[in-house]
């Protein structure tokens, strides 16, 4: 299926399911459980196009849409509707990963200039160095990323700074205790140095189930960050897990993108995919409780209509 067939497809799904997702919007409206969503993007730019590349024109045609149909909201905003149990608003959440210069261009921008809420999360490695992305030599493509300089003038604009690793790295992986400080705790006090921002976020590289570790969470914790984001696709529910929040990929077109952000009712059944322990108490957050396996459910209250 190619991707215009695949566009046009989700979009009659969409509507031929619009009904119901109105009613279980109302419904979670005046319960006021309404789940938000985040959304991860990684580079927006008009050359060389690539799994993880949305062109700038569609990355406008996204917070347009969003504009339209939702709030857009920080994650410490998400965060503290997890803790206090209650939103009765559509709220997204915009994130990037990595760290690609051309960001810098029109995207970040077009973000500072509308007022847009936004974390950006770097891999200081390659903010050092300048050297390319493994997966963007593998490519063919050796893309430019993010300098300490383009860092600083995000942060002095507005944007919030959070760690995406040292090195890309898969905390899936078995990985040394200096290797996790390095990862992880080093990671915090070099952003934070350049930003002059407490960097309180976490994003794993890659975000899926298999690319988490125990020990790694416990290392984010302990060197004092309040939260840890995800990349597997799901939603945040109210009175769940404010540790670690879960977002979705902003897909080029705008199907997909339409079709998360109006309550798809298929991904509301949907069960979290990664269980962790919070093995010490998080000042910044009451919604774990020690010593217990974390396994969030999507969806808090039953699907009839």
């Amino acid at each position: 299926m190619t991707s215009i067939q695949r566009e046009i497809a989700l979009s009659l799904y969409r509507w031929s399911t619009m009904k119901t997702r109105k009613n279980i919007a109302r419904k979670y409206m005046a319960l006021g459980s309404y789940p938000a969503s985040i959304l991860f993007y990684h580079r927006v730019a008009d050359t060389y196009p690539n799994a993880w590349t949305i062109s700038n024109a569609n990355f406008i045609q996204h917070l347009d849409w969003i504009a339209k149909h939702a709030r857009f909201a920080s994650l410490d905003d998400i965060r503290t509707s997890q803790l206090n149990g209650h939103r009765n608003v559509a709220m997204v959440g915009l994130t990037f990963d990595d760290g690609y210069s051309e960001n810098c261009e029109i995207a970040i921008p077009t973000i500072v200039e509308r007022r847009i809420p936004c974390t950006y999360f770097a891999s200081t490695h390659f903010v050092e160095t300048g050297e390319p992305f493994p997966h963007d030599i593998t490519a063919g493509h050796p893309l430019r990323p993010n300098s300490i300089a383009e860092i600083k003038r995000m942060a002095e604009a507005g944007i919030t700074i959070g760690a995406h690793s040292h090195t890309h790295i898969d905390f899936g992986k078995p990985l040394s205790d200096s290797q996790l400080r390095t990862e992880i705790t080093d990671v915090r006090k070099k952003l934070q140095d350049w930003s002059q921002q407490p960097v309180r976020y976490f994003a794993f590289p890659y975000g899926l189930k298999h690319n988490f570790s125990q020990r790694a969470i416990d290392c984010i914790f302990e060197s004092g960050y309040e939260c840890f984001v995800s990349a597997a696709g799901g939603l945040n529910w109210p009175g769940h897990d404010a540790n670690h929040l879960e977002r979705i990929h902003g897909d080029p077109g705008m199907a997909a993108l339409a079709n998360w952000l109006t309550l798809d009712p298929r991904k509301l059944k949907l069960q979290c995919a990664i269980s962790y322990q919070l093995n010490k108490p998080n000042p910044k957050s009451i919604s774990v409780p020690m010593d217990s396996s974390v396994v969030m459910p999507r969806n808090p209250i039953n699907e009839s209509n």
